[in-house]
Order: structure tokens, then C-alpha cells, then sequence
């Protein structure tokens, strides 16, 4: 379809749940890339101008009103009743070609009723990160919002420094996060939060319409919980820190997404923090697993106020389900990086110990998993450098003790750890292109990204080195939440 159909069926919520929004325009905007592929993915047809405008913030005949949410929920631990959508609004609904729901929201399109005080513009640092990371999770198999366009304008946006502004349409299964369970619990009525989570079902998860009381909401609880579990178990296999993993960031989908300062480990670090604003570590690398714990175990606080179970028997059966979810999923997904197929449940001792070395080491997370295959071929040419030490001479022959068939841990190795990780510099090198009108990198990322396993070094010409380990100066780079 050419013309695009929106619809807006999140107003069938209470009115307070959302605030009409006009956006504010771009002004001499141009594109920086459409991602045609999703529309693909999508099995919808956009024309290009039709996406523009969009993008841009400008209203079609026809169109229904854009809308901000209102929702609540715990930043760095504490409750803020004061969030919403501050610099973003919802278009509204598509269908894909199977009939399943999609937002599309319109991010940096000026000031919300829940502004705060900002200005509600985006910069193009920032957008061009968001773009860039939706593309890279999901060709790794990570639910993940993706972006169907993203503009450019010359005004000036006001951050640590004067920055230009950008808008860009983010598409997700659902923007509802944890904080608006908790906004419904908080504002009280029962009617209210039952709307909200029949909607949620309606939307995200129709298999389970038929269920009803306890069912449905224990229901609903538990495949929350595992699909959060599941997310951030693949985050930690793939070095992946999100940086600010508050409720209001948390999707009731299980899909990644409010990307702020986000980055893939370079040098193993257990305890690495991308975020500098986060001084305490509260969401460093080691501690995901946990807040997400802690997450899911707030959203059944929200539920308990509704149901005819305990506060305390909620809480410890959504946390119980994360916990399982999780070490499932971590442990399929860590015995598969490191080549062994038949994944025994002691292994997650195995694991914890290999990781607790490569960070005493500091080695490179990704290539350490792709130079394994070496080690199986030449253990004498493996264990120099990095690895010439009594301590990773004794870990190579347990490894390769528990390594039954070569061939097949090859290849489930490089099925499992990309080649292609888009570490904060190489996203760093699009956004000082695109600063200077040359978009021609971020379009480059975006086909490249999508085939991050089997990509050659000839593919990426003059970036080759994308695929090297990073130097020294390129590593560890740690981002602010303006980012």
C-alpha cells in the first residue's frame, strides 16, 4: 500500500492514559535513510514522500491525531509519578501482511504534556545510534524496536553542546512498558488497570483473550516474565549492556528498546558500565540480570493490588519465572558460543569460571568466542599472547575435553558469534558522517549489519578493520543519557 493506514486503537484506554499531541515539524529536513528492508520484513509499501512526511512530523488528511503516553515507573531505583512520553508521540497502528499490530512512534518531535522541561527534540547523534542498534539486535536474533526512517534538520538543538536535530519513526510490537502497570496500580482503579491489560493482550498477546481472573493475569505474568527473562539472557551472551534499564524502559513485549547509552563489550569486563552518568553501577553489564529480576518483580507488585493472591507469592512467582527463562536461555545460548552442543547443566560453572578469566585477561569478548575454533586446530598457536599462561593452559584442556566433535562446534561457534558488532566506534564514525550531510556509512551499516554472521572483510571495502579487534583508542568508549 502507497497510502499508508493508521489507526489509533490505543484510545481505547481512559483518557488519562495519553494527551493529544500536534508535532513540531522539522524544518529543511532530508532523509538520511528509509529501511525499505523492514518495510519488506513488514510486507507494507510506504512511498517515499508519504515517509517523509511522516518522518518529518507533518500530519496527512485522514491521519489520526498523534498521542503521548502517560505512565510512571522506578528510575535508578526510585519512583518518579512525573514520566511519559516526553519527546515522542504515537502515529498509531499498522497490519502486517499475518494481521499482527505495529506501533509506529515518532521520536524528537518537540514538546509533550510530559516535557518536563526539555525541549522534546532529538539530536542526530542520537538518532543515528537508535537506527543503527534496532538493525543490528534483530539480524542477531534479539528482540529488538527497529526504525523505518530517519531525518535530518540544520536547527539547533541545545545538549552539552549545540547539536542539530533529527526525528526518526521507531516500529514495535507495542510501546506499553512496565511503568504503565504501574501508573494504572498507582492511579487505583481497577477498571482502569484491567483496561489497560486487556488491551495489552488484545494487541501484544491474543492467544491468551480467552483466559479470564487469576488465569489470565497469572498468565499474563508469567510469559512477561519469561520473554523478559529470554532478553536479557541473550544480551548477556552477546555482550550487549542496555545502560538504562528502568521500568519505564522495559517493553511489556520483551522486545529491547529506549536506547540511550547503550554498547557491546570490547575488552571483557564483568563489571562494565556504558553509561557514565550511572556512578553507582546500578545497570552495569554484571547486574542486568539482576534488575531485570528486580523489574519484573515491581511489575507484579503492580498486579498485586488486582489479584486475589499475596503481594509476597506474586512477586516470588514472576520472579521465579524470569529466573527460569533466564538460566535456560543463558545457558543454551553461552554453550552454544563456546561450541558445545550437548550443554549439561554444571556447564554454567564452566561458563562463569571461563568469563571470571577473559576478564582477569581482557581479552576481546567476541573475538575470544571466534578464535576457539583456532584453538581446536592449533592449541599450541592459540595459547600465545593474551592466553600464554598456566591458567589458560589448564582452561584449554578442560575446554577441549568437553568438546566432542570439532567440526560441529565450529560451526555452532560462528553460527552464534557475529563476525560484525557495532561497537560504539564504528557507530561513532556514521555520526560524524552524517553530521557533515554524508549518510553513505549509515546506509552502508544498515545493509552490513543484516548479515552479521557470514560477512567477508572484502564486503566492508575500506572498513575492513571492522571486523579487527579494536584499538586501544576505540574501545570502551561510555556514553551520557543525552545520547
Amino acid at each position: 500500500m502507497h497510502n499508508i493506514q493508521l489507526t489509533q486503537s490505543y484510545r481505547q484506554l481512559a483518557p488519562h492514559f495519553y494527551s493529544d499531541v500536534i508535532p513540531e515539524s522539522l524544518i529543511d529536513s532530508r532523509i538520511v535513510h528509509q529501511n525499505h528492508r523492514l518495510q519488506q520484513d513488514l510486507d507494507i509499501e510506504i512511498a517515499d514522500q508519504v515517509l517523509k512526511s511522516l518522518t518529518d512530523g507533518t500530519l496527512a488528511d485522514g491521519q489520526p491525531t498523534p498521542l503521548a503516553q502517560k505512565y510512571t515507573g522506578h528510575q535508578f531505583g526510585y519512583y518518579n509519578p512525573d514520566l511519559g512520553d516526553g519527546r515522542g508521540v504515537l502515529l498509531g497502528q499498522i497490519k502486517d501482511a499475518q494481521q499482527t499490530s505495529w506501533d509506529l512512534h515518532l521520536k524528537g518531535c518537540g514538546q509533550t504534556p510530559y516535557s518536563r522541561r526539555g525541549d522534546g527534540r532529538a539530536v542526530l547523534r542520537s538518532a543515528v545510534r537508535e537506527y543503527l542498534i534496532g538493525e543490528a539486535l534483530h539480524f542477531q536474533g534479539i528482540a529488538s524496536s527497529r526504525c523505518l526512517a530517519i531525518n535530518h534538520s540544520p536547527e539547533p538543538v541545545y545538549r552539552e553542546t549545540i547539536e542539530e536535530r533529527a526525528s526518526y519513526i521507531r516500529v514495535a510490537r507495542t510501546h506499553i512498558r512496565f511503568g504503565h502497570f504501574e501508573y494504572a496500580a498507582h492511579w487505583g482503579k481497577a477498571d482502569d488497570f484491567h483496561g489497560l491489560l486487556d488491551y495489552t493482550i488484545a494487541t501484544v498477546y491474543p492467544e491468551l483473550r480467552a483466559l479470564e481472573g487469576e488465569d489470565k493475569i497469572m498468565t499474563f505474568l508469567e510469559t512477561v516474565a519469561e520473554r523478559t527473562g529470554k532478553m536479557i539472557a541473550q544480551w548477556q551472551s552477546a555482550g550487549f549492556c542496555h545502560g538504562v534499564m528502568n521500568t519505564d524502559n522495559m517493553s511489556i513485549a520483551g522486545e529491547t528498546f529506549d536506547f540511550g547509552p547503550y554498547a557491546f563489550q570490547d575488552n571483557f569486563n564483568i563489571h562494565y558500565i556504558c553509561n557514565h552518568s550511572d556512578t553507582e553501577g546500578r545497570y552495569a553489564y554484571s547486574q542486568q540480570p539482576n534488575i531485570g529480576l528486580w523489574n519484573v518483580k515491581v511489575l507484579a507488585n503492580a498486579f498485586s493490588r488486582f489479584t486475589q493472591a499475596s503481594r509476597e507469592d506474586l512477586i516470588e512467582f514472576a520472579g521465579n519465572k524470569f529466573i527460569d527463562a533466564f538460566n535456560h536461555h543463558y545457558l543454551q545460548n553461552m554453550g552454544h558460543k563456546f561450541g558445545i552442543a550437548n550443554i549439561l547443566e554444571e556447564d554454567r560453572h564452566f561458563i562463569a569460571d571461563s568469563l571470571i578469566l577473559l576478564d582477569q585477561t581482557g581479552g576481546d569478548f567476541h573475538h575470544f568466542f571466534r578464535s576457539l575454533t583456532q584453538l581446536q586446530r592449533e592449541p599450541s598457536a592459540w595459547l600465545q599472547g593474551k592466553f600464554d599462561s598456566k591458567a589458560w593452559k589448564d582452561w584449554s584442556k578442560n575446554y577441549l575435553s568437553r568438546v566432542d566433535d570439532f567440526a560441529q562446534s565450529s560451526t555452532l561457534i560462528q553460527q552464534n558469534t557475529p563476525k560484525l558488532i557495532l561497537r560504539n566506534y564504528i557507530a561513532q564514525e556514521a555520526i560524524a558522517a552524517a553530521e557533515t550531510e554524508d549518510y553513505s556509512l549509515v546506509s552502508r551499516l544498515m545493509h552490513w549489519l543484516r548479515n552479521p554472521y557470514e560477512i567477508k572483510a572484502e564486503q566492508l571495502e575500506e572498513k575492513a578493520y571492522y571486523l579487527e579487534q579494536p584499538s586501544e583508542c576505540q574501545r570502551g568508549l561510555t556514553l551520557s543519557c543525552s545520547s
